[in-house]
């Protein structure tokens, strides 16, 4: 794949054409007047790393909403060549979800898994690896992708890893399997966790219960509730006989409270009658006597006739006592009979109700042999899970070192493979920085993680920001030149690389731009500010100067004007 040009649907736009689709395309931004200190004249903002997002957009990037809202009625058209086949692909800011190839539109989807199949051989078995994942190292899409030379993308670590491993010419299945065995070691940590949670289950986890004695004495204890169960006996009657049993003995409750008032009734008149109230004629006339008392004849008369009188009384008290208690007997009786009828009859009721049970009480007995069986079958599903996880624990642990060996045995075997990467990525390194200790190495992880091999580029002392670009530098070629499983034929750097880097090594970046990109058939394209080139001039020959740079200026972005930026309008844009 090699970029053509880059246009747009408006008359303003200034058109992209990379003149040597084989060879070195630069875009310039210059300052009119760089004599000048006015800080509203300066080359940011002129449409350097625009182009970069506009490319981008054009193949199949994520949705923009500042270049719908901004850009209103806007489309970008990028051409570009894949072998023999020449592409045009435009897609509109409004409608961003369809792109139109050579005319026909084409969902975004469908479009990036075209040119993931045209332009990356990635094997069928691997899931994370895609054209818009993998393009980044190619062109790398915006400001924070020059902080790290293997993380264009800022992905996960594991995308990192395995794009990376990809381009390099690694087997990307050994990172997939390795990533997959990580993933179910983690998925039977996680069930064993749920299992832990469990509210029955946790005293098995912290060896309080026996789960087998545990399930045994469940499964007893349900065997003797269905026994119950189908021994009882449901009627239907069942509430009213037990309301009327509940009558029964209130009415027994009464009675004996009655028969309890009687008793005491007849004990009273058993008490009255012993105690007599009747006065004898002598004890009057003690009484009178004592009291110095004289009674004549008609008062003694009196007292005899008195006397009479008592004992009249006390005859009639006497029989009306000796009725009343017959009478109280005779109730008492009644009462007696009354109570052994009715204890009887509740006595009836009680023996069939004991052996008669109401219909929501064996409800509820099957409610408690549900929760039995619930409880048997977590304890079952326990037994079970467990042995699942310590067979499936045994089994990815043995696969996990299987896997580890494999991947041993694999870098001990690809070692011509990396060695072809490393040489160049040294060799290139070396043009910088001839003393410094340089390459890209792969290990192989035999950690507890996702990470298959542990990939690093290395130059010494390159912690500093110009060292740093120029790691990335080399590693973007590196791929370009020797990668695998690619067929990008282009590197597309922002002027953001050259930051920070001394203008001896910028001059010595051009001279190897000029000795490898147009031997090897591939195309680089570079966007860089004038005050960039002018630093580089004195560290190169006129002719270098002339050859490699100037004749090969495809595009100058200005500052004086709208007019002379890329959109031709003025506008600040958000297109990240």
């Amino acid at each position: 794949m090699q970029l053509i040009s880059l246009s747009a649907n408006k008359d303003s736009f200034k058109t992209v054409h990379f003149n040597n689709e084989t060879g070195l395309n630069f875009i310039v931004a210059s300052q009119k007047n760089p004599e000048l200190t006015d800080k509203g004249k300066t080359t940011n903002g002129v449409g350097k790393s625009l182009i970069v997002a506009l490319i981008h957009f054009c193949l199949g990037s994520s949705n923009k909403t500042g270049l719908k809202r901004d850009l209103k009625g806007w489309s970008f058209t990028l051409s570009f060549r894949i072998g023999e086949t020449i592409y045009k692909s435009e897609r509109s800011t409004d409608k961003q979800n369809k792109i139109s190839l050579n005319g026909t539109d084409i969902t975004k989807t469908n479009f990036n898994k075209k040119f993931g199949d045209l332009l990356f051989d990635i094997p069928e078995e691997v899931s994370q690896l895609s054209f818009r994942l993998l393009l980044p190292f190619f062109i790398r899409p915006k400001k924070a992708s020059y902080t790290s030379y293997d993380n264009p993308n800022s992905k996960t670590s594991y995308q990192i890893q395995i794009t990376n491993a990809f381009l390099l010419g690694l087997d990307v299945l050994l990172v997939e399997e390795k990533f997959k065995l990580r993933k179910e070691k983690v998925r039977i940590e996680n069930l064993v966790k749920d299992l832990k949670d469990d509210e029955l289950l946790k005293d098995f986890f912290n060896q309080k219960k026996d789960s087998k004695l545990e399930s045994q004495q469940v499964k007893e204890d349900i065997v003797k509730l269905e026994t119950n169960i189908k021994l009882f006996k449901v009627a239907d009657d069942y509430y009213e006989i037990n309301n009327d049993a509940d009558t029964i003995k209130n009415e027994i409750d009464n009675i004996q409270n009655k028969l309890v008032l009687i008793g005491n009734q007849i004990r009273n008149i058993d008490n009255s009658r012993r105690l007599s109230p009747d006065i004898k004629k002598e004890s009057i006339e003690k009484i009178y006597n004592e009291a110095s008392v004289i009674f004549n004849e008609d008062a003694l008369k009196t007292l005899n006739e008195l006397e009479k009188f008592y004992l009249h009384l006390s005859v009639n008290r006497e029989k009306r006592l000796l009725d009343k208690k017959n009478e109280l007997l005779r109730t008492e009786s009644e009462l007696n009979e009354n109570v052994k009828q009715k204890s009887i009859d509740l006595d009836d009721k009680l023996q069939y109700l004991n052996t008669h049970h109401a219909l929501d009480i064996v409800l509820k007995l099957k409610d408690q042999l549900g929760d039995l069986k619930t409880k048997e079958e977590n304890i079952e599903r326990y037994d079970s899970l467990i042995a699942k996880y310590k067979k499936a624990k045994i089994t990815t642990d043995k696969d996990i070192i299987n896997s580890t060996e494999r991947a041993q045995t694999y870098l001990d075997d690809a070692k011509e493979v990396i060695k072809e990467t490393t040489d160049i990525f040294r060799e290139l390194s070396k043009r910088f920085y001839p003393q410094a200790t340089a390459g890209i190495t792969a290990y192989n992880n035999d950690g507890d993680n996702q990470t298959r091999y542990d990939i690093d580029a290395k130059i010494n002392s390159d912690a500093s920001d110009g060292i740093g670009n120029i790691k990335i530098f080399c590693y973007d070629l590196t791929l370009l030149l020797k990668g695998f499983g690619h067929n990008v034929n282009f590197v597309f750097h922002d002027s953001r690389l050259l930051s920070d880097t001394d203008p001896r090594q910028l001059a010595e970046l051009f001279r190897i731009l000029n000795d490898y990109i147009q031997p090897a058939g591939k195309q680089y394209i570079l966007t860089l500010n004038h005050s960039q080139l002018k630093g580089v001039k004195q560290y190169l020959s006129n002719s270098e100067y002339q050859s490699i740079i100037h004749e090969n200026i495809c595009l100058e972005l200005k500052d004086e004007s709208p007019e002379d930026k890329l959109l031709g309008i003025q506008l600040d844009l958000d297109y990240n």
